[in-house]
């Protein structure tokens, strides 16, 4: 064997070995994208306790929330200004790696960062955001909502909750009212119980089940239909928006605002970041998955775990990247409020 070749496999196997070593006796700081208390802080917390161990050399893991436009914040001090070492992650809002091209949260320029350029260590679970009637509402069929106007609420203009009220109004014809001033969660479920509105048009199933599963067993609420690209493994007999379009242009539009829910729960790493921490992170972020003590945590907090891997959330993106400026143009006139 020549001797470079043999001089390159021992210099891989010293890097190799002192990646391994690199986390010991090392503190990772996470930073969370949202506030306390939210599906996405129950998420991380939950990996935040159960990842070190799953690293060589068992870190200590640190959580700090951000909860004012934190997801943006937290992807424009990971892409710019954080160590570059391995020692800083974050845990992120779903749409926030199509951010620089679509500007769901504001002008697209406000994201300082190319999603394709960071290094996505994996997600907890795809999300499925689905529609919710509650019972008095009379609604119990997804046609219905073509026929007849519902107030539907939403705790901000870009919400999943706004969003997809606007995407179905638009591409599909139904008759939501939205109204998108909510404070949050716990008041949106007052104000639907109090008969203030009707449900809700992109309730993500992850945050509905941990919060509201009483209500759906008993039929209080009511899911008539799903906001995704494929249907949830424990709700087959729910159709999808999709199957009520009537155009292929219609589809594609539809296809595309979807698109980046399989990556509900990510977690990244800045660019630049040796490869072979990164690998090391990954691994472990898989692993972490498969934990019978995460899953059986997740279990009692009602959090579903549907991962995927970092590997798949950065070629899902270079493929969003591509999509043509007219779609993504269309999509994002649809989804936002016009000025």
């Amino acid at each position: 064997m020549p001797k470079f070749v043999i001089a390159a496999a021992f210099s891989l196997l010293a890097s190799s070995a002192l990646a391994q070593d690199f986390y010991a006796g090392k503190q990772i700081s996470m930073l969370i994208g949202s506030g306390v208390g939210g599906g996405y802080d129950a998420y991380a917390r939950l990996v935040v306790r159960h990842l070190p161990k799953h690293i060589p050399g068992r870190p200590n893991i640190v959580a700090q929330n951000m909860p004012a436009a934190g997801s943006l914040v937290a992807m424009n001090l990971l892409a710019n200004t954080a160590p570059r070492d391995g020692l800083t992650i974050g845990a992120v809002q779903t749409h926030i790696g199509v951010e620089p091209i679509m500007g769901v949260t504001g002008p697209a320029s406000n994201a300082k960062y190319d999603g394709r350029k960071m290094n996505w260590l994996g997600s907890t679970a795809k999300e499925f955001p689905v529609v919710v009637m509650w019972h008095k509402s009379g609604i119990t069929t997804f046609k219905q909502l073509m026929e007849k106007e519902v107030i539907v609420g939403a705790s901000g203009v870009a919400t999943s909750d706004a969003v997809y009220a606007r995407v179905m109004n638009e591409l599909i014809g139904t008759k939501f009212r939205l109204i998108d001033g909510y404070k949050g969660n716990p008041e949106m479920i007052l104000a639907t119980e109090q008969g203030e509105m009707s449900g809700r048009a992109g309730w993500f199933l992850s945050s509905l089940m941990s919060t509201q599963k009483a209500p759906l067993d008993d039929g209080r609420l009511k899911i008539v239909a799903q906001v995704a690209l494929e249907k949830h493994p424990n709700l087959q007999a729910v159709p999808l928006v999709g199957e009520f379009l009537d155009s292929p242009e219609k589809k594609r539009l539809l296809d595309f605002s979807l698109s980046w829910l399989p990556m509900g729960r990510p977690y990244v790493a800045p660019p630049d970041v040796p490869a072979d921490r990164v690998k090391i992170l990954r691994e472990a972020f898989m692993k972490a998955m498969k934990d019978p003590e995460l899953l059986a945590e997740a279990e009692k907090q009602n959090l579903e775990i549907l991962p995927m891997s970092g590997e798949d959330i950065n070629a899902l993106l270079d493929r969003l990247y591509a999509t043509p400026k007219e779609v993504v143009d269309r999509v994002r006139e649809i989804m936002l409020p016009k000025k």
